[in-house]
């Protein structure tokens, strides 16, 4: 698992059209009509990988806390499914019930939360503040390594 914390004052999203890959998705994928925008929200880009663990969701949510206690101090998340971290993607059945339960955790964690539209190609649109710890990256398990670009 790994993604992106970032504290944003705006977020915008719109989809476009349903992703055809990988294979399997299209049962799994949801779509939005209309563009959803957000003000002063924590946004988590999520990208789940094969081998992930449900233990991995605790950790990113006391990582989401830590950060928000110390730095954001906002109430308000955008979880966003975001395949695009990887090459090592899980199946959409295991990754969809995956990012559901972050959103739960969040919610059981106090925070008010908002699901961005899974298997959608999709505009996306931020608005970062220059602040301390406004971009954070994460992976779980964590390697102490960047992830390769290809």
């Amino acid at each position: 698992m790994r993604g992106l914390i970032i504290k944003t004052s705006k977020f915008y999203s719109k989809d476009r059209e349903k992703s055809t890959w990988p294979s399997g998705i299209l049962k799994e994928s949801t779509f939005e009509k209309g563009a959803r925008e957000f003000v002063n929200v924590v946004t988590v880009l999520v990208c789940i990988e094969k081998g992930d663990k449900e233990d991995y969701i605790d950790e990113l949510v006391a990582r989401v806390k830590s950060l928000n206690d110390q730095f954001y101090k906002l109430s308000h998340i955008v979880v966003v499914p975001f395949g695009h971290l990887s090459h090592n993607l899980e199946g959409p059945i295991r990754a969809k019930s995956l990012i559901d339960e972050l959103a739960q955790q969040l919610k059981k964690a106090k925070f008010n939360v908002d699901l961005i539209s899974f298997g959608t190609h999709k505009d996306l649109s931020f608005d970062i503040p220059g602040q301390p710890a406004e971009v954070s990256y994460f992976e779980f398990p964590y390697s102490g390594k960047k992830p390769e670009i290809n």
